[in-house]
């Protein structure tokens, strides 16, 4: 009995082990004009039938007045083609979007702010993973937090750009993952620098 136990606990610490070392985590520093305002967090879990991506930021400035900024996403992947993504964001603690994708029948279905669209595309990548992978012969991504196609622009050769929602966002990529984010909007830049 004794034996049969210390078997089933190294089997349960055998799998936990294999499941940890299939998610990946990184955390950002958010900077505006130099100063810390928050973090951003992401978080990928691979497993046999799926990626799930998970993207959380939390940015409290001081310009004027005070501005929180609160932005969450999850999505899931199967053969590098998104199938459900959800993204909410709060500006001082009020919803400000929600954007829910799913793809179904050979399209996407987009439910942003309780309005009804689709997309009629047989598989996209969406922004979000990005922050582990280079795009590589893509010229488009998905929005998850509009809801919209974005064409990539390749500034140099390790970083590339979008532009959406009154915003641009430079991504620059050392070793194979995101190193820094730059989103420049008309009044500030914030920019994402990768926690050492």
């Amino acid at each position: 009995m004794f034996k049969l136990l210390v078997q089933v606990n190294c089997y349960v610490l055998f799998l936990s082990l294999s499941f940890f070392s299939q998610a990946q985590n990184l955390t950002y520093d958010a900077f505006i004009r130099g100063h810390k305002v928050g973090e951003m967090s992401v978080s990928r879990e691979v497993n046999d039938e799926s990626t799930k991506i998970s993207v959380k930021t939390h940015i409290e400035a001081h310009m004027l007045v005070k501005i929180t900024v609160d932005f969450e996403s999850e999505s899931t992947y199967m053969d590098n083609k998104l199938i459900i993504g959800e993204a909410t964001s709060h500006t001082n603690g009020h919803l400000k979007s929600s954007v829910h994708t799913v793809f179904k029948d050979g399209k996407y279905t987009i439910n942003k702010d309780g309005k009804t669209s689709s997309l009629a595309k047989e598989g996209v990548v969406g922004a979000d993973y990005y922050y582990f992978e280079t795009p590589v012969g893509k010229q488009q991504t998905y929005a998850l937090a509009t809801g919209t196609m974005l064409d990539i622009v390749n500034n140099e050769k390790k970083s590339f750009y979008f532009e959406h929602d009154g915003k641009k966002e430079l991504h620059t990529f050392e070793n194979g993952k995101l190193k820094e984010l730059e989103i420049s909007h008309r009044l500030y830049t914030v920019i994402f620098k990768l926690r050492q």
